[in-house]
C-alpha cells in the first residue's frame, strides 16, 4: 500500500509540473549532465589525489559554510549518514587535520566539529578544480553562446542563494 502512495505522490507532483517546465529542466539536465561529463576532469584528479569520499567532501563544505561548530550528530544528518559511520568519517578528517573535535562546554558527552584552516584550502583546492572545467567550457563557447549564456546568469544571480555560491575572487563583468 505504501508503494502505492508514493508511486501516486510522485506522479501528482510531476502532474504539477508543466510540460514547458517538464522540458526546460531536461535542457537544464542535458547542460550539467554534459558540465559533469566533460569539465571535471581537474576536480576528479584532485579528488582521487586527496583520497576523500563524496560524503567527506560534503560535510568539510556544509563545516564551511556553518556559523558555528556543529555536533557529530549535526554533521552526521548533514550528510545522511550514520552516527558511527560520521564518527569514523571525523576521526579520518581529523587525523588529516582537516577537522578539529571539541567536547562540547555545555555537554562532555557531545562531540563538536569544525573545519580547520587545512580543511579550507581542501575546499579552496576543490573549487578551484572545479571551476577550471568551467572556464575551458565557457572558452569553448561562441561569443553569442557566451553573451546569452552571461545574459541567463545575471538574471539568475539575482538571487541570494544562487549569488552566494559565485567564487569571491572571481571579477564581475
Amino acid at each position: 500500500m505504501l508503494a502505492c502512495v508514493q508511486a501516486i505522490a510522485t506522479v501528482d507532483v510531476r502532474a504539477a509540473v508543466s510540460a514547458e517546465d517538464r522540458s526546460l529542466a531536461a535542457d537544464l539536465y542535458a547542460l550539467i549532465t554534459h558540465l559533469h561529463k566533460n569539465c571535471n576532469s581537474d576536480l576528479f584528479e584532485a579528488v582521487g589525489a586527496l583520497e576523500l569520499s563524496l560524503s567527506q567532501i560534503k560535510l568539510l563544505h556544509h563545516l564551511e559554510d556553518a556559523s558555528r561548530d556543529l555536533t557529530l550528530k549535526e554533521g552526521a544528518e548533514a550528510v545522511h549518514v550514520s552516527l558511527p559511520a560520521a564518527s569514523r568519517m571525523v576521526d579520518d578528517l581529523v587525523r588529516r587535520g582537516y577537522l578539529q573535535r571539541n567536547e562540547d562546554l555545555e555537554d562532555r558527552r557531545m562531540k563538536r566539529i569544525r573545519i580547520t584552516d587545512e580543511g579550507r584550502a581542501v575546499i579552496r583546492r576543490l573549487n578551484a578544480a572545479r571551476l577550471s572545467g568551467l572556464e575551458q567550457f565557457v572558452h569553448s563557447l561562441t561569443g553569442a553562446e557566451r553573451r546569452a549564456l552571461a545574459m541567463a546568469l545575471t538574471r539568475l544571480l539575482v538571487r541570494p542563494e544562487v549569488a552566494a555560491s559565485r567564487p569571491e575572487s572571481t571579477p564581475r563583468t
